[in-house]
């Protein structure tokens, strides 16, 4: 029996009479379908328990329990909300989408205008969206409006707000539309009001595992927007004293022995070494200056730069690099770019070889476009890219990539 199949028993069936087992069952095989078929999706709601719920006033939602968020699903909306599979694993995929974007960790006050505002931002980057779902292109054709593709649903609710300021009720009034409708109950997404900051870390944490764990799993099926959106969720944010430490091997600010020092202990012992600390340590920084990257981009990557070269006790050499490379001074850095050229990553290799500064810790920013091998260095370099969109071509330097927007400055 097919999923549409069983999908049309119960629907033609007395909906007072549906079988909660047998709801149950529906829900799964849809899940099943979308971790064959969109195996992300489906392997985030894999994880979720499920429960027959009379009081949400749609099919599917999502619902905290003991911070624990669950599938909840009330057979009487059935009828309204699902006609055959195809609503229903849209309704899946929906609801996923909700989790990666963290509405349930994010509403703050539950209303139409809102439920609107997260629709609009998730059903953009859902493969098949509900058949009366919002969407951007409808909301902007049914308002005469131009709000952009790809925004945050908090930056499309402030928008909806300002357009709707001088109506009653925020203009929730006006998002009322027999054509389009909210598929899920959103109530619940903020729990009835307030939690604890523990509870909050909870949540927090939960669905953190559970996006890390189906991203590592399947990132390599995802849309590049959709990849981009969960890395900005499950990457985790680095202090940039923390990534440095990393570079140079933990040396900053340890002591180092010396014999031109006594030794504070036993300062009568010449043959025991005294200890200087506050020695700078040396690190390389390889700027891309290479005709893809852009002005602005070029700006974001030396104002991390230049918080590098604020901190004590480490000496920078900075250089920036197209197809070769070219040491740079301290003034030049937010001076107009100096190369425009290819992108080479083999030509830093080939520097910091020729240069003997293989035992210096280095970091490279740059967008990833390059050659696909490098003749293997015996130094580690450490990658930082532009966007969460960037992948770094290097084959044989997955290891070590870092992105801007996880760094903390």
């Amino acid at each position: 029996m097919t999923l549409n199949s069983d999908i049309y028993d119960l629907v033609h069936k007395d909906s007072n009479q549906n079988n909660p087992t047998e709801m149950d069952g529906i829900i799964a095989k849809g899940i099943l379908y979308l971790i064959r078929n969109k195996s992300f999706y489906g392997e985030i709601l894999l994880h979720l328990n499920r429960d027959a719920d009379d009081t949400i006033d749609s099919f599917l939602a999502l619902k905290w329990n003991d911070n624990q968020l669950e599938l909840a699903y009330n057979p009487s909306h059935l009828i309204d909300d699902v006609a055959d599979a195809d609503d229903l694993i849209a309704i899946l995929e929906h609801l996923s989408m909700h989790i990666v974007w963290l509405h349930p960790l994010r509403y703050v006050n539950h209303n139409r205008l809102n439920d609107v505002a997260s629709d609009v931002a998730v059903n953009q980057y859902v493969s098949d969206v509900y058949s009366k779902g919002w969407t951007l292109d409808k909301i902007n054709y049914q308002y005469n409006l131009d709000m952009k593709p790809n925004l945050d649903s908090s930056q499309y609710a402030k928008q909806l707000y300002d357009l709707f300021s001088q109506d009653k009720q925020d203009g929730v009034g006006k998002l009322d539309n027999d054509n389009l409708r909210i598929v899920d109950d959103h109530r619940y997404f903020d729990d009835e009001g307030s939690i604890s900051n523990q509870d909050y870390n909870q949540r927090k944490e939960a669905i953190d595992r559970m996006l890390r764990h189906a991203y590592s799993q399947y990132r390599g099926e995802l849309s590049m927007a959709v990849d981009k959106l969960i890395k900005s969720v499950v990457m985790p944010r680095i202090n940039l004293q923390q990534i440095v430490r990393r570079i140079i091997g933990h040396k900053i600010n340890q002591p180092k022995k010396t014999y031109n020092r006594f030794n504070r202990r036993q300062p009568y012992r010449m043959d025991i070494p005294g200890r200087i600390r506050h020695q700078s340590e040396q690190m390389n920084v390889f700027i891309d200056s290479s005709g893809s990257i852009s002005d602005d981009q070029y700006a974001s990557m030396v104002s991390v730069v230049e918080a590098i070269q604020s901190m004590p006790n480490i000496d920078i050499n900075c250089y920036t690099f197209d197809a070769e490379v070219k040491k740079i001074s301290e003034s030049h850095l937010s001076n107009q770019r100096l190369l425009q050229g290819g992108t080479k990553y083999q030509s830093i290799v080939d520097y910091v070889n020729e240069h003997k500064l293989t035992k210096q810790g280095c970091i490279v920013f740059t967008d990833g476009k390059g050659e696909e091998y490098l003749n293997q260095p015996n130094f580690n370099i450490t990658w930082v890219l532009l966007d969460y969109e960037n992948d770094l071509s290097v084959r044989n330097q997955k290891a070590n990539v870092l992105y801007l927007d996880q760094i903390r400055m």
